[in-house]
């Protein structure tokens, strides 16, 4: 493809000292060399655990688990609320449809809390454990109080500290009980 226009001999000589004739420049292997501990390290571990691993994508998979649980919280927590004055003189097909109005508004709202809690309790929690290298109960804490500040934000400053003291306490005990 591309031919010297002129015989290099000055290679061999000039080795020594310019630098940009050394091999690293020549083949352009500007990454360090693994060591072989990490390169069986590498090779033991799929792309999917890597992919999981990833604060991203461990928050949205938290959200995603959050929406679902959520909207099956939404539809039982809206069944087993007492029913609003109801005619009975109605068929029983239209006492089930008045019974059930707002079923799909309260299933939406349920899961959107859900999932806000899970995306940000997760992604505050792994980001905490990445900066401070360590898994423990400060990290459940401050996540705790992160989320609980973030589904408060409508209440004001007030119901913010409240919803962190509240899901900082209770992630300080859900993690005491589990063990972490």
């Amino acid at each position: 493809m591309w031919q010297q226009s002129f015989p290099v001999r000055c290679q061999e000589s000039l080795a020594g000292e310019n630098p940009y004739l050394s091999e690293k420049y020549r083949i352009l292997n500007y990454a360090r060399r693994m060591t072989t501990e990490e390169t069986e390290m590498m090779r033991n571990t799929s792309l999917g655990t890597r992919v999981v691993e990833g604060c991203t994508v461990r928050a949205a998979m938290s959200g995603v688990g959050g929406a679902v649980l959520g909207l099956l919280m939404g539809g039982f927590m809206h069944a087993m609320q007492p029913p609003p004055d109801i005619d009975t003189s109605l068929s029983t097909m239209e006492q089930i449809r008045q019974s059930y109005k707002g079923f799909g508004q309260a299933c939406i709202r349920m899961s959107r809390n859900f999932a806000k809690v899970g995306v940000v309790y997760a992604g505050m929690e792994c980001f905490l454990e990445r900066e401070r290298a360590a898994r423990d109960l400060p990290n459940a804490i401050l996540s705790g109080c992160a989320a609980g500040g973030v589904l408060a934000f409508q209440g004001g400053p007030s119901g913010m500290a409240l919803g962190c003291l509240g899901f900082a306490a209770f992630s300080a005990v859900i993690e005491t009980v589990m063990d972490h």
